[in-house]
């Protein structure tokens, strides 16, 4: 599954502003003097039968909002490290220690089975990609993102993967965030014969959580296993005014009595700063 895991935050390019999808709330963010970042993330997971956020490799939950703290990459195979040809670079991606979107990438200690801190100090995990590997193209072990001396493991970067990232988007204070798109289909049909059964598949619901109450969107969407190409499910936008404990996340389930299937969802939120200084505009 290495080629449906992936994350990238940036400022939107010529692509984003044309996009049908997230232009026109680019476009108009830009006419409001706002600079806006895009979290731009690709997720497979199988949909379970109860309902639970989607994350690919986490563990425990990493949390630097009262101490920003240092992330660790380290790598089990000895082909993962800066020369070999196993994973040689990982991006970080997260909310740093100033309170702003950000990712860094990390070159792997050049010894191998030897954690490499990262430059920043960060207070919240979003994610972790390969960004350079060697002759083999990818990982060639489990890659951990943990604490110093791994007392805890944060995300695992499995052999043969491509990251390990999850759908929560902390939206830091002094930000604002939505989900500005979603797509979802269908990669493997999960049944005897390996087709798709029509009437099946799986539900999904965006999570906005913005105080102590977690709060649902009005809507949940439902994907029918039909829906082997990604779909856009025209999902409602509701704003998210940030604070250390807010964020944006999905839910998936699969639908009661189905065989269990795995969708790959494309999630896109546009998360922009609303100070002064943050849009650069004069204090």
């Amino acid at each position: 599954m290495a080629n449906n895991i992936r994350i990238d935050l940036r400022e939107p390019n010529s692509l984003d502003f044309a996009d049908e999808l997230i232009g026109p709330s680019l476009q108009q963010l830009k006419k409001d003097h706002y600079k806006p970042y895009i979290w731009d993330i690709l997720i497979s997971q199988e949909a379970p039968d109860a309902a639970a956020e989607i994350y690919v490799g986490f563990t425990d939950e990493f949390n630097g909002e009262g101490t920003a703290a240092y992330l660790y990459i380290i790598g089990a195979d000895a082909q993962d490290k800066a020369a070999g040809t196993g994973a040689q670079k990982v991006t970080i991606f997260g909310i740093d220690e100033d309170g702003n979107p950000a990712s860094e990438e990390v070159t792997m200690h050049a010894t191998a089975a030897t954690q490499k801190a990262t430059t920043a100090k960060w207070k919240r995990f979003i994610g972790a990609i390969i960004t350079a590997a060697g002759a083999g193209g990818i990982g060639a072990g489990n890659i951990l993102i943990t604490d110093t001396g791994q007392a805890h493991t944060f995300g695992t970067i499995t052999a043969g993967q491509a990251g390990t990232i999850g759908a929560r988007v902390y939206v830091p204070a002094d930000y604002n965030a939505f989900i500005a798109s979603l797509k979802a289909g269908l990669i493997v049909a999960n049944v005897a014969d390996g087709e798709a059964v029509a009437g099946q598949g799986f539900i999904v619901e965006p999570i906005y959580v913005s105080s102590t109450v977690t709060r649902l969107t009005s809507d949940t969407y439902w994907v029918s296993t039909v829906h082997h190409a990604l779909s856009d499910l025209g999902v409602y936008k509701e704003i998210v005014e940030g604070a250390n404990t807010y964020y944006i996340s999905l839910k998936h389930v699969t639908k009661a009595d189905d065989d269990n299937q795995t969708p790959v969802y494309h999630l896109r939120i546009l998360m922009y700063g609303t100070t002064n200084t943050l849009r650069g505009l004069p204090p």
